[in-house]
């Protein structure tokens, strides 16, 4: 896991901090968006009443980003011949820590929920808006190894996954998700 400077979520620092603009900005120059405004909008986004009713934003999702870039290739580039490095295309040069991603905006949010913990313990939990993300985490950073979700727990709104690889060994990884049931699931 690549680790920052983790700093924890203290929701009512974002309050009023999601801004509609941010998905311009997503969408055109993700470049120019740092880390500390992804979670202005991420945590921010709590607040608003679309969060409230269950909905996510297209921004705030991953997976969303990954569509949207595959979408852009041409299946004679990934598959043609000569065929371009597969690695490269999923897995930029200057791609910071062992992400699995195509775009920035999916590098954007991986970084800024990383900011937030290193996972290894409910102390140190992850903080993510909703479980989808949990999923969209683990399959950009565990992507490389061979490990499976075998069991899901919720104790306090902290969500360990435990993850096991081939050989039997296990980890857990813990998220935060205790925002999404102070506003309600």
């Amino acid at each position: 896991m690549y680790i920052m400077e983790n700093k924890k979520v203290n929701y009512a620092e974002y309050e009023g901090k999601y801004d509609e603009s941010i998905k311009e900005m997503m969408e055109s120059e993700p470049e120019s968006i740092d880390v500390e405004t992804m979670r202005e909008n991420l945590y921010g986004y709590t607040f608003t009443k679309e969060y409230a009713e269950g909905e996510i934003s297209d921004e705030l999702s991953m997976d969303y980003w990954q569509d949207q870039d595959l979408e852009n290739f041409d299946d004679d580039e990934l598959f043609g011949s000569p065929s371009p490095d597969f690695e490269d295309i999923l897995l930029p040069e200057d791609a910071e820590g062992p992400y699995f991603f195509v775009s920035p905006q999916e590098e954007l949010l991986l970084k800024a929920i990383d900011s937030t913990g290193d996972g290894l313990t409910p102390e140190t939990a992850l903080c993510v808006i909703d479980v989808y993300q949990e999923y969209e985490y683990i399959d950009r950073v565990v992507k490389y190894c061979t490990m499976q979700v075998i069991q899901q727990s919720v104790n306090n709104g902290i969500d360990c996954l435990e993850l096991q690889d081939v050989d039997g060994s296990r980890v857990k990884l813990y998220f935060n998700i205790k925002r999404r049931f102070e506003v309600g699931y």
